[in-house]
């Protein structure tokens, strides 16, 4: 029979025993076939789930939430799918600058991408140890939503911070763990909240992790080394600590007194700082919506001084600096952590055999010293 097909014997035993035809271009038939939603289902408990083996997590939803999310081998190749394509995405053909494939956070109204941080405060007692701030700010309005000062940073504190704050917003956790296209949930309303920070152990922690899949919040985080990528909560924490409206303490006597200047540093901030990111307004108006109604009002100002002044009004619109007030569209956060950027810094961070640190970026190739 191999004869008259033209085949040789041993692949004709395999195609016999059911083995897979594996030359190039081969069509395979998939006798379990899913569809695209259960895939979804899959996928989604696979991302929330990255400690628990596929075998386990067949079992686990079993159990927990009476659903099969298929075989623990189709588990393990969609595991392996989703390898394949992130690594397809960082191949060495790319005609991007440093080949880093760069996803923004972007916030076009309040309520949809909070930023949070934690920094320290100096005690005066004992000299050298510090009291935390723990501080969570909406990205698009930069109006700080909550802030608690401790004695330690720990994630068990992070998760029980973090769910105040987003209580505060009311955002409500979707009732299905499916995650959407972009890869973060959505709420009963349709609403999207991404929480955005630092690689602190306190933010990578597992508590604070579990405590965001229990909120059904997405959470993203700084390139390692990137503290820019955060710079909405560090330009914040600067002004905190080096603005000269409000001073600050050279240290606080106790855990009370740092409280209670936070809370009147963070009153100021949000009712009475104009801040230069939103056309110097405050961040509590921008996260009331009154920002277009104070822009408005700016114009009209201005056009009745330009009415007043015939010449001024030609000079700006001739040179064309007449001002105009606009609020801005959206606020964007620095682009963050990535497959290509991981490896990346790795290399970065190991010395050749030559003892030469790697260089690695645009044009940069590895050479080692001969």
């Amino acid at each position: 029979m191999a004869d008259c097909l033209g085949i040789s014997k041993n692949t004709y035993t395999n195609w016999k025993k059911g083995f897979q035809d594996k030359r190039k271009g081969a069509k395979h038939v998939n006798n379990m076939k899913y569809t695209e939603e259960e895939r979804q289902q899959a996928y989604c408990a696979l991302m929330l789930n990255p400690d628990v083996s596929p075998s386990e997590l067949v079992a686990k939803y079993l159990d927990e939430k009476g659903i099969y999310l298929g075989s623990a081998k189709w588990l393990y190749r969609l595991l392996e799918e989703v390898k394949s394509n992130a690594k397809r995405g960082s191949s060495g053909n790319s005609s991007k600058d440093d080949s880093v494939e760069r996803r923004t956070l972007t916030a076009t109204r309040p309520n949809q991408v909070l930023v949070w941080d934690i920094t320290y405060l100096y005690k005066t007692n004992p000299l050298g140890e510090y009291f935390y701030l723990y501080a969570v700010m909406d990205l698009f309005s930069r109006n700080m939503m909550h802030w608690e000062v401790h004695n330690t940073q720990s994630a068990d504190i992070a998760a029980r911070f973090i769910e105040k704050a987003v209580k505060k917003i009311g955002f409500i956790k979707p009732k299905n763990e499916i995650l959407n296209t972009d890869g973060v949930n959505s709420d009963i309303f349709g609403n999207v909240l991404e929480l955005h920070s630092d690689n602190g152990a306190p933010m990578r922690g597992s508590t604070m992790v579990s405590k965001c899949l229990e909120l059904g919040i997405s959470c993203t985080y700084n390139r390692p080394r990137h503290s820019n990528d955060n710079a909405h909560m560090e330009a914040s924490f600067r002004l905190l600590k080096h603005g000269h409206e409000i001073l600050i303490p050279e240290s606080f006597d106790s855990l009370e007194q740092a409280r209670d200047w936070v809370d009147s540093y963070y009153d100021w901030y949000n009712n009475k700082h104009r801040h230069s990111g939103i056309c110097y307004i405050t961040p509590k108006d921008c996260y009331d919506g009154k920002g277009e109604e104070l822009m408005a009002n700016r114009n009209r100002i201005m056009e009745e001084f330009y009415e007043r002044h015939s010449k001024q009004k030609a000079l700006a619109e001739a040179t064309g600096k007449r001002k105009y007030w606009k609020m801005p569209e959206k606020a964007v956060v620095m682009p963050f952590y990535s497959r290509r950027s991981k490896v990346k810094n790795k290399i970065r961070g190991q010395k050749l055999d030559s003892g030469e640190w790697a260089n690695v970026g645009k044009g940069e190739e590895f050479k080692k010293a001969g």
